[in-house]
């Protein structure tokens, strides 16, 4: 029994020196694979700068300012107590005593997450100037042990109260704001130590999401609650202090003190932010000396800044020929969604011209009823009969709907959405004629692009460069060709270039003696179309380079007596009128007879998944660029291997063209739309 029983204690003995030895090494190994990784993340590093917080700057199209941030710099002894100890009671209880990584924090906020649904970040607030300094948002592992490596050699080379200084003066806050003094004065108009605890509440509830929840957002409350409550329960505010901050919560006050101390437009700048963001740029990343070179020209956004009341109104101008936006001013530019009213008239009227219609045609302009729709002119008369150029001169709306009918509703719509690339909402029914859908001003324009150009509907963009601190490009303007506009079956009478002209003559008349009269400016060629709708009223028009669209939100207005004056304000301060067309307008297109053209328009259904005769267009396709590269190919050779591809396939064929060689690109363009050499 005794030698059974020392047996098994030498099996126990033997197990429990294998564990010892197996733990001690897998101690070791991770010693020395974590102090590998420490190397390896920290040899390279570079002390940060102290007392110059680093920047994004945000350049007109001239190169001078759009948005510089404000780089104020507060010393450690100058910060107010009640910012340093709020932020530490919401960020960070443990700050004094962790060596830059909190494992007690870390596992509390494992075990809160399991437990409850409160969701908690473990990141102290060493690890938050880490990510800050040096590295990306991204959510990944990696990122995460990056940050806790250099968070412990942050707090090896610095002390307790320089992290903290660093980080007061250079976090994130918001509406590409860096740092506490900066974001007191962006905010709430004044030097930190002036801010009362509802303020700083505000501030270091934004922490939690700088986008979503700064202090203009209305997120921001419901945090600052939480935050006020932490700064209570640490002692950093007293309970009538807390009970008084609450009560004085107010996103609104904000919004109305923030507007007198800013001096850049939030809206355009998150329009620029956007785009960034879809170009895969990291706000974190940009901020460390990176420069943003914008379309944005100076001029022109001063002067819709200082014509035009946000509140209520919204400009829009852009390059129709490169999709370059040159001003942008007002709420919803690429986002809201506002009734079009009768802007939407051009964009099928270009349509019908494809389809064989002619500016002489008569159309109807008699009472009629669609189900249980009567639609209605303006001033309520009918003239019997009009000719489609008076009908859309001077904006009837029977007349129209009788065209959209024989146009087919499906066909039009297909055409808006597929072809001219329009996002947004579609009612199903024929009151879409006369504008009931909804949409941005960057979409409308891409309804009138092709009208002006010939054929082509560019993608809107802001952003011309991207460079970092020491001159390197990381991105450059390409123009992004969303859609060519291609006849199609049933619709292809004329070629998108006459279409264009006969829209223009047309246009033009809408300005000089039409409902868009009231924006005519002597000498200038302006070619335009006025829009009304339920609770907005448009004035959209252009010359040879430029779209302007202005848009007003209200009741019972009018585009030709509420915006079109407007817009002339502005644009007569422009060269906007001077430019010439690049297409004939002088040309008399030739009438086309009208017989059997209606019922194929009927029968036919704008397709954009018609197949392609060529199965693998792979090795064609990089022969054509090897060819564009080299400069041994024609445009008329690509247009012939273009002719043989769906529409989709032309429009990225022609973007990377246009990448390559947009001199060549432009000579295909021309030549598939029809136009001809002028």
């Amino acid at each position: 029994m005794e030698e059974i029983s020392t047996e098994l204690g030498g099996i126990v003995l033997r197990k429990f020196i294998v564990f010892i030895v197996v733990f001690v090494v897998f101690l070791f190994t991770t010693f020395y694979l974590s102090l590998q990784l420490y190397k390896r993340y920290t040899v390279n590093l570079e002390l940060p700068v102290n007392k110059t917080p680093a920047s994004l700057t945000v350049e007109y199209s001239d190169g001078t300012p759009l948005y510089t941030p404000k780089t104020i710099w507060v010393d450690y002894e100058d910060i107010p107590a009640l910012v340093k100890d709020s932020v530490i009671a919401s960020e960070d209880k443990r700050f004094y005593s962790h060596s830059g990584v909190d494992i007690k924090g870390i596992i509390r906020s494992l075990f809160v997450i399991i437990t409850t649904d409160e969701v908690q970040g473990g990141s102290t607030i060493t690890q938050q100037l880490a990510r800050t300094l040096y590295l990306s948002q991204e959510r990944t592992w990696r990122r995460k042990v990056k940050e806790a490596l250099i968070a412990l050699w942050l707090e090896q080379n610095y002390s307790k109260e320089e992290i903290l200084e660093m980080y007061i003066n250079s976090v994130y806050l918001g509406n590409g704001i860096y740092g506490f003094p900066a974001a007191s004065k962006h905010y709430f108009g004044k030097p930190l130590d002036e801010l009362k605890p509802v303020e700083v509440a505000m501030l270091v509830a934004t922490l939690r999401s700088p986008e979503r929840a700064n202090p203009l957002r209305d997120l921001n409350i419901e945090f600052s609650k939480t935050t006020l409550r932490k700064m209570r329960d640490s002692g950093v505010i007293t309970e009538s202090e807390y009970q008084s901050s609450l009560s004085q919560l107010s996103v609104e006050k904000v919004q109305n003190t923030s507007r007198q101390y800013r001096s850049f437009d939030e809206d355009l700048f998150w329009m620029i932010v956007l785009e960034l963001k879809e170009l895969n740029f990291d706000m974190s990343l940009l901020r460390n000396g990176f420069r943003v070179r914008t379309t944005i020209d100076k001029k022109l956004q001063g002067l819709l800044q200082n014509y035009i009341d946000k509140s209520n109104m919204a400009g829009l101008i852009i390059e129709h020929t490169t999709g370059k936006i040159r001003a942008a001013y007002g709420l919803g530019i690429t986002s809201g969604k506002r009734q079009i009213g009768s802007v939407v008239k051009p964009m099928y009227y270009y349509l019908a011209f494809m389809a064989g219609w002619n500016k002489s045609d008569i159309l109807q302009d008699r009472p009629i009823r669609i189900g249980t729709w009567s639609p209605q002119n303006f001033d309520k008369e009918f003239w019997q009969e009009v000719t489609l150029e008076n009908a859309l001169i001077f904006s009837r709306n029977v007349p129209s709907v009788n065209l959209f009918m024989k146009l087919g509703q499906s066909n039009v719509r297909n055409f808006m959405k597929n072809v001219l690339m329009i996002e947004g909402y579609y009612p199903n029914d024929a009151t879409i004629s006369l504008g009931t859908m909804e949409t941005s001003l960057s979409d409308v324009s891409k309804g009138f692009q092709p009208i002006f150009n010939g054929g082509l509907v560019f993608k809107p963009k802001l952003i011309e460069f991207v460079r970092d601190k020491d001159g390197v490009t990381y991105y450059s303007y390409k123009p992004e060709i969303l859609s060519v506009v291609k006849p199609m079956k049933g619709f292809d009478k004329r070629t998108p270039v006459e279409a264009s002209i006969l829209m223009l003559q047309i246009m033009e008349k809408v300005v000089t003696m039409g409902t868009g009269k009231s924006a005519y400016i002597p000498g200038r060629k302006i070619y335009g179309k006025t829009g009304t709708a339920e609770k907005n009223a448009w004035f959209v028009a252009g010359d040879g380079k430029y779209l302007f669209l202005l848009t007003k939100d209200g009741r019972e207005l009018t585009g030709g007596k509420d915006v079109a004056p407007v817009w002339k304000r502005i644009a007569v301060n422009t060269e906007i009128g001077t430019v010439p067309v690049s297409l004939p307008l002088q040309t008399k297109i030739k009438e086309i007879s009208r017989t059997g053209t209606e019922n194929q328009q009927k029968e036919s259904v704008v397709s954009t998944t018609e197949a392609s005769p060529i199965t693998n267009t792979a090795s064609p396709e990089k022969t054509i660029y090897d060819r564009v590269k080299s400069g041994s190919i024609s445009p008329e050779e690509i247009v012939d291997f273009l002719k043989t591809l769906d529409s989709d396939k032309q429009r990225e064929i022609l973007t990377k063209i246009n990448e390559i060689d947009p001199d060549l690109a432009s000579a295909v363009y021309t030549r598939l739309l029809g136009g001809g050499e002028f």
